[in-house]
C-alpha cells in the first residue's frame, strides 16, 4: 500500500496554489517567543496600589485614592419590626444619597482576644490556689483554640475619590448618613493593610492584627 503518492501530491499542491511546506508559513521559535506578552517580575509592578499618603489613604496606580472604613454589625435577627424597617429606610436613603463609587466588601477576619488573654495571664500570676490554675490553664487554652481557628464576620465600606480633600468629605458624608443604622468607624492602617492582603491572597489564612 503507498501512503504517500508522489504525483497526486504534486497535482493537489499545483491546485491549491502554494506549497505543501513553505518557508514563509514557518514561525520560528525565537519569533515565537518574542511574541509571548512579558511576565511582570514582581506584585509590585501588578498592584493597583503604589503609595499611602498622611491620611493613611491608598494612593492607586490609576489616579484616585482608596479609604477603608468598618462598618459596625448588628444582629438584625434580634430587632424588632420598628427598628429593622428604620435601618431599611435608611440604608435605602443612603443608596439614593450617595451616588459616587463605593465598594462593600464583607470578610472572615481573624478573632482577636488579646485582652481576655491579658486578663487570664495577670490573674495566673497573681493565683495562689492550686486548684483553681488548672481551671486558669483552660481557659487561655480555650481563648488561644478559638483564636486559632475561629473567625468574625466584618464588613468593609471601599470609598474612593481622585482628591484627598474630597476624599476626606466622604467619609464624613457616609458616617452621617448611616450613623442611625450602620454606623462607620475608622480602622487603624495596619488593619487596612491586612484587609488589603487577604483580598490579594484569598488562599492565605487571614492576618492577625498583631501579627
Amino acid at each position: 500500500m503507498v501512503f504517500l503518492d508522489e504525483k497526486k501530491t504534486k497535482q493537489k499542491s499545483s491546485q491549491n496554489g502554494f506549497a505543501i511546506l513553505d518557508e514563509n508559513n514557518v514561525i520560528s521559535e525565537k519569533q515565537e517567543k518574542q511574541k509571548k506578552t512579558a511576565v511582570k517580575s514582581s506584585f509590585a509592578e501588578i498592584c493597583p496600589i503604589i503609595d499611602i499618603t498622611n491620611n493613611d489613604f491608598f494612593e492607586m496606580r490609576s489616579g484616585e485614592y482608596l479609604e477603608i472604613v468598618q462598618i459596625e454589625s448588628k444582629d438584625i435577627y434580634s430587632l424588632n419590626e420598628t427598628d429593622l424597617q428604620n435601618d431599611i429606610n435608611t440604608l435605602a436613603i443612603f443608596y439614593a444619597t450617595y451616588i459616587d463609587d463605593l465598594k462593600i466588601v464583607p470578610l472572615d477576619v481573624p478573632l482577636s482576644l488579646e485582652r481576655q488573654k491579658a486578663y487570664i495571664a495577670q490573674r495566673m500570676r497573681n493565683n495562689k490556689n492550686p486548684a483553681y490554675e488548672t481551671f486558669l490553664k483552660a481557659r487561655m487554652k480555650e481563648l488561644e483554640n478559638l483564636e486559632k481557628y475561629r473567625t468574625n464576620r466584618e464588613y468593609f465600606l471601599f470609598l474612593y475619590s481622585d482628591d484627598e480633600k474630597k476624599l476626606l468629605e466622604k467619609v464624613q458624608r457616609v458616617k452621617s448618613l448611616l450613623s442611625r443604622s450602620n454606623p462607620v468607624i475608622g480602622i487603624p492602617l495596619e488593619k487596612k493593610t491586612n484587609i488589603l492582603f487577604q483580598l490579594f491572597n484569598p488562599n492565605t489564612k487571614p492576618l492577625n492584627e498583631n501579627e
